[in-house]
């Protein structure tokens, strides 16, 4: 038996000396002639795509390489022509980077009405262009005096981050996520922003900054992570979306994925770009909360922010840049061993997946694109630098082999669709231009000067009259779209412009000015000498101490002092008469006391409403599993039934942060009732009984509405018929039921219509209350809106099931409804009453708005026609108002008619246009006749664009960054040591006052 045992020890040992064998033997060895070779394989993927993207959809975005045509994406600017190309110089493609150079420069503006992320317009266009900027010496652009610290990629730069400032101008400093080029953040734009698209600007705007010498830029970038760092949860981990305005997070889940990620590489990165230590402490105290919740088995999945409980075990494509900020930090060994995960998720494919899950061992459903993402490829990247392990070789390999095969078509590269079937898609992203191909060729090409550590040995003496230094040393940061930053130029650049001696007064340190301020301060101090035997404050307590001790007995003596000192010192009174005037010079001072008595009625209400409150009973899991585990049994009889559902609605509560975390309310109902019924249903804590009741009363004016037909736009009535017809409705919702009983069938207002339309419109809003009122009784509809919440609100595979309803359709049939007091009718229909009260104003604004328009034009026709031969005047046409954003179809089809037709008799453009400036030279000064309309609609001034003031936000901004002002730390990330004002740049400038 021993001899057995014996045997098989010898054997298994055996077998794991040859597996052990066998992979040292599989991985492959890579000699400087195969890297050469594979480094020039990427260089002819990268050709191919660009000159597929340059021929097809070269105006254009991004390239459609299925159907080899091209399409705007993220802002109709050319985005991977500019994106790419800092790879042209990366690969040593200096005479298509000098074109595309001079193409920007000659024809590029940003200057556009369009709307564009602030997130992607950043690390793309501002990110593309300062690289490419700081490599334009090394492609051999004849540089202007004074580079890198000015040049025309620089300022076309700056043009663009300039541009973005206004996204930053919010009550927290987190930007919005949307800003219009040409006129600032867009009206109505929402303020929810995921936590990357907040944190991600330092590194572009730190090097503008450096670059530029206008700090505002790197400023509101550190603001921006600041007011992040100050909302993390209690257990130290950020949500995924937040409000830039309020501060609330409204998506809780915590990863280091989609929406989250380049907030810690670009901590990271900053640092080290900007000799930040203090970032890098922010990092470290970041880390230890991932590590803690999120890494399991050296994966990292999605967990609850406030808790750290598992939320979503999957594995995000994007997560994979994580192994590479390891290794930037140094941590090698847990980057090999995640990067090992992840790259087992790629042989399993041949692409990694969006989404993989990690318990189910496969890519999650209607997740398992791969749009050629590149942050698996850039960690390999850093780790192969750090480690130097040829197996991160042999998977770049793989990966360009893969890519090559599957994903290559006649003019480009594509999406692969699916991972498991290998289906394309008909979209190539920049990023694959701009990150992909890059980090592939600079795997392979060990030597490549962006490689360069800094060491002046590397670099170029830049020696002009005003600043000395090395540039194009390196060390290079990328940033999150692969852009590479020159530190060796950005610190030239801010040493220069931030020139501590230079910002002093010379003349405040010779020796008159020195002997001056020490005399002032002699005679300050003389001054503010006060001689011994004035009470000390021990004394003046103890004085003070005394008064009170006898002020009982002293209180008549007081109140006769007190009535002499007034008569001794009588007091005046001025008054003042203050006149109020709006914006168009009129009154209003009546709107004012209006506004202030309108303030005061809602503050009481709100203090009213804070004593009904309910008290807060947050709702939770097991309460669900309760409630939907009664059955009808349990209850005596259905009036029972029915008190139960009632209390338990009743008596649990919920957050707005649950309200809209959930989205329970359904976004069909604003497009009837508007926005303002959406702020109604999430603007405050609710119970769920209050949060029923509200729903209801919003379906019930939906279905009202359209059975009145007044979603329809127009209606189906116009002219003075429209208005008694909303008319009609208006008094009827006014009125309770038992005075529309009373109320004739024959009124002034029912004598426009017939009286079955009178009765339609009667029985309509009776058919709405009576469904209210029934819903208020409906156990079942109840429990289908409790249900709603729970299948919202948890991951249990029993929220999936089906409730058995507590009431047989029957049984709600026997319980008793209540009527509805006025002020609950007044209530019920407050949103059908707004719709309708806005449709009667805009039929009266549109009929003043022609006869004004007619007005003007008959005026314009007898003072500028000449008199015809006929006693008939000729028709005026009805003028139509302004388009407000774009020019219609209609009317681009009947310009280019035009165009095709020139020789048909028509005025010049030139003498049309200057008719049109004299008849509105000649027209009476009533104002913009669009004005009227918008004013005459909205029955308020018109809404005046407010200007963005940069020097407001730097302001602002610097007032918020003092509290953040950081301590001096016992290290630094450089070994050369800076003067200590540069770790100060981004605060307000305190220079020392001379002696």
């Amino acid at each position: 038996m021993k001899k057995v045992a014996k045997n098989l020890y010898i054997i298994v040992t055996l077998c794991t000396l040859l597996s052990l064998a066998t992979q040292g033997a599989a991985q492959k060895h890579y000699s400087a002639t195969r890297k050469l070779e594979l480094r020039e394989d990427v260089r002819r993927m990268f050709q191919h795509a660009y000159d597929g993207y340059l021929r097809y959809a070269g105006n254009y975005d991004e390239l459609r390489p299925l159907t080899c045509d091209g399409q705007d994406t993220w802002g109709s600017y050319s985005l991977t022509l500019i994106d790419a190309l800092d790879t042209l110089a990366t690969m040593g493609n200096f005479s298509e980077f000098r074109r595309v150079h001079t193409l920007l420069v000659e024809k590029m503006n940003f200057n556009r009405d369009i709307n564009v992320s602030v997130f992607e317009t950043n690390i793309r266009i501002v990110g593309g262009l300062l690289s490419a900027h700081l490599l334009s010496r090394r492609a051999g652009i004849d540089v202007e005096p004074g580079w890198p610290c000015t040049g025309p990629l620089l300022r076309m730069a700056e043009d663009v981050a300039r541009r973005l400032l206004p996204a930053f101008d919010t009550s927290t400093g987190m930007p919005y996520g949307t800003v219009n080029l040409r006129y600032g953040v867009p009206s109505g734009e929402t303020p929810i922003t995921c936590t990357a698209g907040v944190g991600t600007f330092l590194v572009e705007f730190g090097t503008l900054s450096r670059l530029t010498g206008n700090s505002i830029y790197e400023e509101v970038a550190l603001q921006a992570i600041y007011a992040l760092w100050e909302r993390r949860s209690p257990i130290g981990l950020f949500g995924n979306h937040i409000d830039v305005q309020s501060g609330r997070w409204t998506a809780i889940d915590s990863g280091i994925g989609a929406g989250v990620d380049s907030l810690f590489e670009y901590l990271v990165k900053g640092a080290i770009l900007l000799n930040r230590p203090e970032l890098m402490e922010l990092f470290a105290e970041a880390r230890a909360p991932i590590d803690k919740y999120m890494r399991k088995e050296d994966w990292y999945v999605w967990v609850g922010m406030n808790k750290g409980h598992v939320t979503l075990p999957v594995f995000q494509s994007l997560e994979s840049f994580w192994p590479g900020i390891l290794s930037i930090v140094g941590d090698t060994e847990p980057a090999l061993r995640t990067m090992m995960r992840y790259i087992s998720v790629w042989k399993k494919y041949g692409f990694l997946p969006e989404f993989f899950n990690i318990p189910a061992g496969e890519a999650s459903p209607n997740r398992e694109v791969y749009p050629l993402r590149p942050e698996l490829i850039e960690s390999a990247m850093y780790l192969y630098r750090s480690t130097k392990n040829q197996y991160l070789l042999e998977l770049g390999e793989h990966m360009l082999e893969t890519i090559e095969f599957s994903a290559k078509t006649r003019c480009g590269y594509a999406t692969i669709r699916n991972v498991v079937t290998h289906e394309k898609e008909n979209r190539m992203e920049s990023f694959f231009l701009a990150e992909t191909t890059k980090y592939l060729y600079l795997l392979f090409d060990e030597n490549n000067f962006l490689h360069n550590d800094g060491d002046d040995r590397h670099g170029e003496l830049l020696d002009t009259e005003e600043n000395v230094c090395v540039v194009q040393a390196g060390a290079y940061i990328f940033n999150t779209e692969a852009h590479p930053m020159d530190m060796s130029a950005v610190h030239c650049c801010h040493n220069y412009k931030e020139d501590i001696f230079a910002q002093l007064d010379v003349s405040s340190f010779t020796g008159k000015a020195l002997f001056e301020h020490s005399r002032k301060q002699r005679v300050a101090a003389q001054e503010n000498w006060k001689p011994d035997c004035h009470p000390s404050k021990d004394t003046a307590s103890f004085a003070a101490s005394f008064e009170q001790s006898t002020s009982n007995t002293n209180e008549p003596e007081r109140d006769r002092d007190k009535g002499r000192s007034a008569q001794a010192t009588p007091s005046f009174t001025t008054a003042v008469d203050i006149e109020v005037f709006d914006e168009y010079q009129q009154p209003a001072a009546d709107m004012l006391v209006k506004y202030f008595e309108r303030i005061r009625e809602e503050r009481e209400l709100n203090r009213t409403q804070q004593n009904l409150a309910v008290a807060r009973n947050q709702l939770t899991v097991s309460d669900l599993d309760e409630f939907f585990g009664q059955r009808r049994e349990s209850f005596a009889s259905v009036e029972d039934t029915l008190q139960f559902v009632l209390n338990f609605m009743s008596n649990f509560t919920m957050d707005v942060a649950f309200i809209r975390g959930l989205q329970l309310y359904d976004g069909n109902i604003s497009t009837v009732l508007g926005v303002a019924a959406q702020k109604d249903y999430e603007s405050k804590m609710r119970s769920l009984w209050q949060l029923y009741v509200l729903e209801q009363q919003l379906t019930i004016n939906v279905q009202l509405i359209r059975r009145l037909g007044l979603d329809i736009v127009p209606p189906p009535i116009d002219g003075d018929m429209l208005r008694n017809f909303l008319a009609i409705i208006l008094e009827n919702l006014n009125q309770s039921l038992d005075e529309l009983q009373t109320l004739p069938a024959n009124s002034t207002l029912n004598q426009t219509l017939n009286s079955s339309d009178v009765q339609l419109i009667r029985n309509a809003i009776d058919v709405a209350r009576i469904d209210y009122v029934l819903a208020m009784r409906n156990t079942t509809a109840m429990q289908e809106f409790v249900h709603r919440i729970y299948l919202h609100g948890t991951n249990e595979e029993q929220a999936t099931q089906q409730f058995l309803p507590l009431l047989s359709v029957a049984e709600l049939g026997k319980l008793l409804t209540t009527p509805l007091k006025p002020a609950e009718e007044q209530e019920l229909f407050k949103y059908t009453r707004r719709i309708v009260d806005f449709r009667k104003r805009m039929s009266e604004t549109v009929d003043r708005l022609q006869t004004i328009m007619q007005d003007l034009g008959t005026t314009n026709t007898d003072s500028t026609s000449p008199p015809t031969t006929s006693g008939n005047p000729s028709p005026v046409p009805v003028a139509m108002p302004p388009v407000a954003i774009s020019e219609t179809a209609t009317a681009k089809h009947h310009r280019h008619r035009q165009r095709q037709q020139p020789h048909q008799p028509q005025q010049p453009p030139q003498a049309q246009l200057q008719d049109q400036d004299n008849q509105q030279a000649k027209a009476p000064d009533v104002g913009s006749v669009w004005s009227q309309f918008v004013q005459n609609i909205l029955r308020k001034t018109t809404v005046q664009r407010v200007k963005f003031d940069e020097s407001v936000l730097l302001e602002k901004t610097r007032k918020a960054l003092e509290k953040h002002a950081h301590k001096q730390l016992s290290y630094e990330l450089f070994s050369c040591r800076r003067p200590q004002y540069i770790e100060s740049f981004a605060y307000r400038d305190y220079y020392p006052e001379a002696m």
